[in-house]
């Protein structure tokens, strides 16, 4: 290629970053903000909705797709607290792969970052992106021209000519265009908070639907796999519930000393990320629940709804916990310790009726 190429070839780049033709993950070409289905997961009522940043993408993708995301929420059962914060909850790749047929992996984006958008939407294929909230409109009133923080998107569907990308965040799917498009994926990307963002590929074209008893014993066999892998599942060890509640007993006069701002991160990657946890092991025991009185098996059905309903439980005493970490972060008397054991007994009841529901008890 000469240079006077080369060069031309850079100014159309700059001039169209994300080309010119419309291009859509595999099975999203006709959707819209308003036509994506909505898992029950996303339901307004849930207390933890939306979830995570990326467990809410993995939940927007495979309802998008046609895919019940429940199936994959077996990483629930074995989600460990880390001594200053809970487990971020992420499904398996192993276990998406199994249910749904999606690879997933880390992706090089050693081009510019549209460059590999056109790409990957080109083959039908999904990227989960980091970026900046600052940008990202659904986020208004918390981030969006507020505050810099990282995030992860999906995006659906690239109209270059209207200026569009239709994307997944959050418990939604919204709509970027203009500057907010430039400045999240375009090359204004370069000069923000997240310049070099880490990528993930998911490849779509081996999605499978199995029908709905093979989808259930799968989910099951796995739900085992990661009850055998969970913390504290042996005689006389301290829980991941435990365990948080005991850091935080620790942790009130920090908060006290440090204030809301401080709060904001440690409820984050404390309270929050554990009471979504429990309510996601919640509906994972309903489905459970409601395969094994539809089809033969061995697992005890009333166990399971009662593991649901003790997740339930500390799903919500994880709630009322975090309103009393606010009080003691704005210098208040902060009373943890009706929530704080109620959590723990909810999440240690849960447990132990889950796995001797699956026949993994002591």
């Amino acid at each position: 290629m000469t240079a006077v190429a080369e060069s031309t070839g850079a100014a159309a780049a700059v001039e169209a970053p994300f080309g010119t033709e419309v291009l859509a993950v595999r099975g999203c070409e006709s959707l819209s903000a308003a036509t994506v289905p909505r898992s029950v997961l996303h339901d307004p009522a849930e207390p933890w909705s939306p979830t995570n940043c990326y467990m809410d993408v993995w939940i927007g993708l495979t309802a998008a797709l046609g895919l019940d995301p429940v199936p994959m929420l077996g990483a629930a059962f074995s989600a460990d607290f880390l001594g200053d914060q809970w487990e971020f909850l992420k499904p398996r790749q192993e276990d998406l792969e199994v249910l749904y047929g999606l690879a997933v992996g880390e992706y090089d984006t050693w081009r510019p970052l549209g460059e590999h958008l056109q790409l990957a939407m080109s083959r039908g294929d999904a990227l989960i992106v980091e970026v900046d909230a600052f940008h990202l409109p659904d986020t208004e009133g918390v981030s969006y021209g507020l505050e810099h923080t990282k995030t992860s998107i999906v995006p659906l569907r690239l109209d270059p000519a209207a200026g569009e990308l239709l994307y997944l965040h959050n418990d939604g799917v919204h709509v970027l265009r203009g500057e907010d498009l430039e400045n999240t994926l375009g090359p204004g990307a370069r000069s923000g908070r997240v310049p070099y963002p880490y990528v993930e590929l998911v490849r779509v074209a081996g999605v499978r639907r199995l029908e709905a008893q093979q989808l259930w014993q799968h989910t099951l066999e796995l739900v085992r796999d990661h009850l055998r892998r969970a913390p504290g599942s042996s005689a006389g060890s301290q829980g991941p519930a435990e365990r948080l509640v005991t850091a935080i007993r620790e942790h009130l006069p920090v908060l006290a000393e440090r204030g809301m701002d401080y709060f904001h991160l440690y409820s984050f990657a404390t309270t929050r990320q554990a009471g979504l946890t429990a309510g996601l092991a919640a509906h994972a025991c309903r489905y459970l629940a409601a395969g094994a009185a539809r089809w033969p098996s061995d697992l005890d059905a009333e166990l399971l709804i009662e593991a649901a309903e003790a997740f339930d439980a500390a799903a919500g005493a994880a709630k009322t916990l975090q309103f009393q970490l606010a009080r003691a972060a704005r210098g208040r008397t902060a009373r943890v310790d009706t929530s704080a054991d109620a959590f723990v007994a909810g999440h240690t009841a849960g447990m132990v009726a889950v796995r001797d529901a699956l026949g993994l008890g002591e």
